[in-house]
């Protein structure tokens, strides 16, 4: 079924069979889509005698689904990126996998939905019901549920910022435009520029700030713990004690940070490909740098430190307990007094 842009405003698909169905941009506000079964579809193609049978997404990208009622629907797999689903009725509904991007969930019902696996990053979800929700293994990057109800969901191994108290209004602000600069490409939303700013004690975690600029900012005692940092700017910035266990920082600028006493246990600070403009692999890469940063004292144990340039940097008392420091630059590091046990140095 292609109805790509169709205007189904009111309309009732009550159990109806939609599987694979095209239904980007479309209109369903107000429809009824009770038990509808929008699973992932099958396209028999015969090409040489031969059977090929290829599964195809049902697709609701930028839908509108204000006010619908679609409690129980099977919406598996389905790709509903900045869907707009705002007051909408979807509890109890089979939504493992799904695509919620940027999606208006906005006090929408989710109760007793099924969501494990499914993608949230970016989504407005004040107001959501997502009482009794298996959440299992979702991934809610730059996710604010301070203002969702979440009582007796199950998070085991979801990816989300576990802070209790809101960010201040400027920085959630600044978080949610540059979800929307990384969702659209760049086409959309805005860079989040934090040079200078005092970010002291914030919990970020879990959120997706690939490109954002710290520079010389302090975020002495902040939680990163689970962010996605790649290609960061923090020059210069004071971290003294902050959290960025599990953290994703390949390709950061961290040159000349001051880093004492933080905890990057599990975090990843591997090269990034160097691209072309169509996508495709150049067979370059670009290192992560921790040139002259101070890391005296930090708890680096399991982090991934392959190819990183920690050239001057300072690590006298760190514990790198299972770094793999292969193909890293040492070059006039100041390692004293650091513990080694377990780390994979140069060949």
């Amino acid at each position: 079924m292609n109805a790509f842009g169709g205007d189904f405003t009111r309309s009732n698909f009550d159990r109806a069979d939609l599987r694979g169905a095209n239904l980007m941009r479309a209109q369903l506000v107000k429809a009824v889509l009770t038990k509808a079964d929008l699973r992932a579809g099958q396209i028999v193609q015969w090409t040489g005698g031969e059977k090929t049978v290829i599964e195809q997404k049902a697709q609701l990208s930028d839908a509108r689904l204000d006010n619908a009622r679609a409690s129980e629907i099977n919406l598996t797999g389905a790709d509903m990126a900045r869907a707009s689903m705002a007051g909408a009725d979807f509890s109890g509904a089979e939504m493992y996998s799904v695509n919620l991007t940027g999606a208006n969930l906005s006090n929408a019902v989710l109760a007793g939905a099924k969501l494990k696996d499914a993608v949230l990053n970016g989504a407005d979800v004040k107001g959501c019901d997502f009482a009794n929700c298996d959440l299992r293994g979702a991934v809610l990057r730059n996710v604010d549920l301070t203002h969702a109800n979440i009582g007796q969901a199950n998070l085991v191994g979801a990816i989300y910022r576990s802070g209790k108290v809101a960010l201040p209004p400027k920085i959630a602000e600044m978080i949610n435009a540059h979800a929307a600069w990384i969702t659209s490409g760049g086409a959309g939303g805005q860079r989040a520029i934090f040079d200078g700013m005092i970010l002291q004690g914030l919990d970020l975690s879990a959120s997706d700030l690939s490109g954002a600029s710290f520079k010389e900012a302090d975020l002495s005692h902040a939680v990163l713990s689970e962010a996605w940092l790649t290609l960061c700017d923090f020059s210069g910035a004071r971290m003294e004690g902050i959290i960025f266990d599990l953290a994703n920082l390949g390709g950061a600028n961290l040159l000349k940070a001051d880093l004492s006493n933080a905890k990057l246990r599990g975090a990843k600070l591997l090269p990034i490909d160097i691209r072309s403009a169509d996508g495709q692999k150049t067979g370059r890469t670009w290192p992560t740098s921790l040139q002259g940063a101070v890391l005296r004292g930090a708890d680096i144990r399991g982090a991934d430190f392959r190819g990183v340039n920690l050239s001057g940097a300072d690590l006298a008392g760190a514990n790198l307990s299972a770094v793999d420091l292969r193909e890293a630059n040492t070059a006039d590091a100041k390692m004293e007094t650091a513990i080694l046990i377990g780390a994979r140095l140069q060949h």
